[in-house]
């Protein structure tokens, strides 16, 4: 039986997941030459970087396991302790998973990230090295986080600048993602929980656990049924959820509520449900209304803490509300592409007054490119 959760998603009671993941052996897990660089750990390594996995250094949850801060120490004493990231899998909570799902799944995450055209992509964690044999499995990441955007979200000196500092530099991976002019990657788990925020506030995707597309393959005919996992909670698109198909819109759309909580400073907590879900509450309280001069549709959704801030502008809070809004339209069709998305938040007032602390050149949305000409990559 599938139920509507409020977060705009399903939970499906009794799920299974039926589909398999597409790696599995030791040897895919180790991948080519070429890799010397990366390390193969144990999971006692991944004990000692995160102090016993103390609590102190917890940062989140993801869809199949948790995040840690950690610390590798230096070959010299005197140096300080490189600051990292651990993430380790644990059997999920809403799922029934087999015994190899786990390093299946680890697999998929080495092959990707160890890719040429990802490697030295930004946005995406960068590889230190991994542990594949005993419990539990887990890599880890040269990333020193600040925190979680979920946890951030809510919180009042996460300003207006570093939220669409993160929205935009979010938005320009899925649109690179999205540009494979094979078969582009589809995300499909997108989650604020997923995307850890480093110290200079680039938001960095950390979880992979549903990629698909670029050097996989189309897999969403062998994964659909209806015991597939499909996406994360409180981030689902409706439409998928009502028996629709798989498509780069469906990432739009988890990317529409990842912007609407930016902006509403709103969180999905998986708990509480339908009372805390972004979507719905935003389609609730949308209502639009004509200018008197431009006869233009103009609403803003955007916190009223933020709005007080200097970097605000009237004009963006209309316009980033309405883009959000075409992100989580029901009909996919309806909804932008996630270069357009990058294109309009690069229009905003605050990004280009504010060009340089964001990491952008001024008037870069008035030259737009091409479509694919900015985020085209080839496999």
């Amino acid at each position: 039986m599938i139920n509507r959760l409020a977060t705009g998603s399903v939970r499906l009671e009794s799920v299974v997941e039926t589909c398999r993941r597409r790696t599995t052996s030791d040897e895919e897990i180790m991948g080519d030459s070429g890799d010397a660089d990366i390390l193969e750990l144990t999971a006692d390594k991944l004990r000692a970087y995160t102090n016993g996995f103390s609590q102190d250094n917890f940062l989140g949850n993801t869809q199949f396991g948790k995040l840690y801060r950690g610390k590798i120490p230096r070959a010299s004493t005197e140096a300080e302790a490189q600051e990292v990231t651990v993430k380790i899998w644990q059997d999920p909570t809403f799922y029934w998973v087999d015994e190899n799902d786990k390093k299946s799944r680890l697999a998929d995450e080495l092959r990707f990230l160890k890719h040429p055209n990802v490697r030295t992509r930004g946005n995406l964690v960068k590889l230190i090295g991994y542990s594949r044999k005993g419990e539990p499995l887990g890599v880890v990441y040269d990333l020193n986080p600040l925190d979680t955007l979920h946890n951030l979200i809510t919180k009042d000196d996460f300003s207006w600048l570093q939220r669409i500092k993160a929205a935009l530099g979010f938005a320009d991976l899925l649109a690179f993602l999205h540009g494979c002019n094979h078969i582009p990657y589809m995300v499909r788990n997108i989650d604020a929980e997923h995307i850890m925020i480093d110290q200079d506030f680039n938001p960095i995707l950390l979880e992979f656990g549903l990629l698909n597309g670029g050097i996989f393959g189309d897999t969403t005919e062998i994964e659909s049924g209806p015991w597939c996992i499909l996406g994360s909670l409180g981030y689902v698109d409706i439409h998928i959820a009502s028996g629709g198909g798989w498509s780069v819109k469906c990432d739009v759309y988890s990317y529409g509520i990842l912007l609407l909580s930016l902006i509403g400073k709103r969180v999905v907590d998986k708990v509480r449900g339908y009372e805390t879900a972004v979507d719905v509450w935003a389609k609730k309280e949308y209502k639009p209304k004509k200018s008197f001069f431009k006869r233009k549709e103009r609403f803003s959704l955007v916190h009223s803490s933020l709005q007080e801030e200097s970097t605000y502008d009237i004009s963006d809070g209309y316009k980033i509300t309405e883009l959000a809004m075409s992100c989580v339209d029901y009909f996919p069709g309806r909804r932008p592409t996630m270069q357009k998305v990058s294109e309009d938040l690069q229009a905003l007032r605050v990004v280009q007054s504010n060009a340089e602390a964001i990491g952008i050149k001024p008037d870069v949305a008035a030259k737009k490119p091409k479509l694919g000409s900015r985020f085209s990559i080839r496999w």
